[in-house]
């Protein structure tokens, strides 16, 4: 058997070596015990007014007072969410940036842009999967056709002269029309802009011809008479939409999309304050006021796996990987191609 003899100066070093990593890990142990200790940053890669807004302001009410600190809500639009998201992946990992993407801005970004500055999977923590939100097919009021079955025959004829407004290549928007394509079998092309609000606007001013939209968005839209809700994307209609028919009544009983809504935080941040945050988020989401304002806006909690954050990572990957497989049988090549 060999035996090491370290020298003093050696054995000092190495002491002080052990002290210093001891330290670190008390340091880190307390930081966060402590957390929160100032003001958090919620990012939001897209336009303020949108759905993914809405339930954001929703979610960091809630979580800021089971924190007992303020939750800045930030607006970062652009390249369908990815600029926000970039921004995410560059900030410094203590906790106090937080991301809320959905199934567009993380999923299916993941194959739309080749050159992302980022690896969704590799630069993020997933937190919890916070709100699915229903889609609704929201069309001009002067559309020629009242029913899902009708706008399928009527889009099969005139897809050409048609378009859809979305909120970016990649935004659930974009997704929902690249899907309803699929199934109706037809080719409208989308017509982009910077935010889901003003997507929904022009079909409003009748300047584009329909949107797929979330049903906490569609509920105003469609109460304004400029708009009308033709198909929830789905098995079953939602509460605050009783008078539109689901996709599960009509001849396209198969269709159904809705977008789930996910907090991440920068890879690097602490166990200890994901698990934290991830507490906080799900007594947030039992709160019986804050399910009653998700039936309110058409959302749903997530099912309990996915607040997990071994779940919602899980559901992350998952995610990534269908919509590679979906975009690519859609023929959507990645930006650059």
């Amino acid at each position: 058997m060999n035996t090491v003899f370290l020298r003093r100066p050696a054995l000092r070093r190495a002491a002080r070596a052990c002290l210093v990593t001891v330290g670190l890990l008390a340091a880190s142990a307390a930081a966060a015990q402590d957390y929160p200790t100032r003001p958090l940053t919620l990012l939001v890669p897209f336009t303020a007014g949108g759905a993914t807004d809405v339930l954001a302001r929703t979610v960091a009410e809630g979580l800021s007072k089971e924190l007992k600190q303020p939750i800045v809500v930030e607006n970062v639009p652009g390249a369908g969410g990815s600029v926000g998201q970039s921004r995410a992946a560059r900030s410094t990992a203590d906790g106090y940036t937080l991301l809320l993407g959905n199934v567009g801005t993380l999923a299916a970004n993941a194959s739309l842009y080749r050159n992302l500055p980022y690896d969704v999977l590799k630069d993020f923590t997933a937190v919890a999967s916070v709100g699915d939100a229903p889609q609704v097919l929201s069309v001009r009021s002067d559309f020629p056709a009242s029913t899902l079955d009708e706008f399928a025959a009527y889009a099969k004829a005139n897809a050409s002269t048609m378009n859809f407004g979305t909120a970016g290549v990649g935004s659930g928007s974009f997704l929902g029309g690249v899907l309803l394509n699929a199934a109706l079998g037809t080719k409208v092309p989308p017509v982009h802009y910077r935010g889901a609000a003003q997507a929904t606007a022009d079909v409003m001013a009748g300047h584009i011809d329909y949107t797929i939209e979330s049903s906490s968005t569609a509920v105003s839209s469609i109460a304004s008479k400029k708009i009308k809700g033709l198909a929830v994307l789905g098995d079953k209609r939602v509460g605050v939409l009783p008078d539109v028919p689901a996709a599960g009544e009509t001849a396209y009983s198969g269709l159904r999309y809705d977008i789930w809504n996910m907090v991440l935080v920068p890879k690097g941040v602490p166990t200890e304050i994901v698990d934290k945050l991830n507490g906080a988020l799900n007594r947030v989401l039992a709160d019986a006021g804050m399910r009653e304002r998700y039936a309110q806006m058409g959302l749903t909690v997530p099912e309990a796996g996915h607040r997990s954050t071994k779940g919602s990572a899980q559901l992350l990957a998952d995610e990534v990987a269908r919509w590679r497989k979906l975009l690519a049988e859609a023929g959507v090549k990645p930006e650059g191609s």
